[in-house]
């Protein structure tokens, strides 16, 4: 799997919310949403902020390895 993955679903019945579920590091994560609008900003938000912290994390862990 991805660093990141998710997935929108779509309410099997009219008034039930749209569902965006996100995996990463061994958690799940899943967000109600009303519209599938809602839903695919809260992914693509979901899936930068988890890109940007990735990218924190190695950088740490390059600075940590120049180290002597």
């Amino acid at each position: 799997m991805d660093e990141a993955e998710g997935a929108i679903y779509v309410p099997p019945k009219a008034g039930l919310p749209f569902l965006v579920v996100t995996f990463a590091a061994g958690e799940m994560s899943a967000k109600p949403t009303s519209t599938r609008s809602e839903a695919r900003i809260l992914l693509s938000r979901e899936r930068s902020r988890r890109a940007k912290l990735s990218g924190r994390q190695n950088e740490v862990a390059e600075t940590a390895a120049k180290r002597p």
